[in-house]
Formats: structure tokens, C-alpha cells, sequence
């Protein structure tokens, strides 16, 4: 985010949040966050990843707010 913020010169945009969950066991929440993505989780991935695309497609064609009523 922090690239993001610095390429744009601005924190004046919107985003698009996504969850991960947590870990089943504590372990490093950063590898958590970064690791590999273990093969159980890629289709759930796949699914979240699919519906952010389209909550931004209805942010693009009909605002923000309808978006997060629809999606959140």
C-alpha cells in the first residue's frame, strides 16, 4: 500500500479490501500473510479473487456506495 500511495503522491483513493482469515495455528502472521498459499486455500482464493473483480466493476459502473451495499 505503501507503493501505491507513493506513486500516486496521494492516500486519496478507494480500496478495495479483501480477507485472508488467520492462521489455523499461531505461527508468523507475516509468512501467513506473504507465504506460499497452501493448495486447500487456492480455490477459496480463486472465489474471493473473482468477486473483488467484480465489486470493482460495480464501483466503476454505479459508485461506491451500491457497491459496498451489494458486496459487504
Amino acid at each position: 500500500m505503501k507503493s501505491v500511495v507513493h506513486e500516486l503522491n496521494s492516500q486519496n483513493f478507494k480500496r478495495v479490501r479483501v480477507g485472508i482469515g488467520a492462521p489455523e495455528e499461531k505461527e508468523d502472521l507475516i509468512e501467513y500473510v506473504i507465504g506460499e498459499i497452501p493448495e486447500k486455500d487456492k480455490q477459496m482464493l480463486e472465489e474471493g479473487t473473482n468477486l473483488a473483480k467484480e465489486a470493482i466493476v460495480e464501483i466503476i459502473k454505479n459508485g461506491i456506495d451500491i457497491a459496498m451495499n451489494k458486496f459487504n
